[in-house]
């Protein structure tokens, strides 16, 4: 069968919902989100058809800044794997980012999906990064992990608005601490999603600190999400132990960190109730 590849309608929507609903075993997003994808103009929707002009695979593509693209929701209809349309998909993505001056495509892959690992490699992609996506729900009601079925008591520190002057010591200290260095120098700008950090996103964000460290965070209403901070070995458990704290006393339902993946940063998730979910993050010039 040929690839014939082009961009989604939302005439597609019902038949992408059939084979995207149990991708997972909790099931997917992609049809909730799909005609909200399509109505994205810095992003694109490809699908790979059949013969009948009917979508058996998708992919999504959209730029995060002037020259980096990211790549995601990548889904082939379980009787059309192994036939090269992922690939062909990745391709189409790379191309739509290069005619808009991208000069950098990222994506990101479970780091125990070595078959999708293995096949972004083929495609001239290298591992740069790996990361931790980690939630919790909050709520006074909760019992603390780490005080042996107690409950939860305050943070030794208190997460405060950080005022502008503050911006450029957090990037600086950010810039050379072993965060940045296992990022490679990105964070995420959203949930599952990542970038190259600039001193502007600093500026432009909200950004609390307390003694231990910095957060830059967003929220949908419901959940706090925390797109980077800053902190080191010795601190890290009380900076995201006052980020708990900093969500439940603002009345979120739930917690999401985004960092790089190191053996403390991780250790302070857990010990937080936070469980660290690892991903690759994978990229190539364009």
């Amino acid at each position: 069968m040929a690839v014939s590849i082009r961009p989604a309608e939302a005439r597609d929507a019902e038949v992408i919902a059939g084979f995207t609903q149990n991708t997972f075993s909790w099931g997917d997003y992609v049809a909730d989100a799909f005609l909200d994808w399509l109505a994205d103009e810095d992003a694109a929707v490809p699908v790979a058809t059949d013969d009948h002009d009917r979508p058996i695979a998708l992919a999504r593509v959209r730029m995060l800044s002037d020259r980096e693209s990211w790549l995601s929701a990548a889904r082939v209809h379980p009787d059309h794997r192994r036939k090269g349309l992922g690939s062909a998909l990745n391709d189409w993505c790379v191309e739509w980012s290069r005619q808009r001056g991208a000069a950098v495509a990222r994506l990101e892959i479970e780091t125990w999906n070595e078959p999708a690992q293995n096949q972004v490699r083929r495609l001239g992609y290298r591992h740069v990064a790996t990361v931790v996506d980690a939630h919790r729900e909050v709520g006074r009601s909760e019992i603390e992990p780490a005080t042996n079925g107690g409950r939860r008591t305050p943070a030794e520190e208190r997460l405060e608005r950080a005022p502008r002057a503050e911006a450029d010591g957090a990037f600086i200290a950010w810039s050379t601490s072993d965060l940045a260095r296992a990022s490679h120098g990105l964070f995420s700008p959203e949930p599952w999603a990542w970038r190259r950090m600039t001193a502007e996103d600093v500026y432009s964000s909200r950004t609390w600190f307390c003694p231990s460290g910095w957060i830059m965070a967003e929220d949908d209403g419901e959940e706090l999400f925390v797109k980077w901070l800053v902190s080191v070995p010795e601190d890290a458990r009380r900076l995201v132990r006052a980020t708990v704290d900093l969500a439940e006393g603002s009345g979120y339902s739930s917690v999401h960190i985004a960092v790089p993946s190191l053996p403390w940063m991780d250790e302070a998730l857990r010990v937080n109730g936070l469980e660290p979910h690892e991903f690759y993050i994978f990229e190539k010039p364009v």
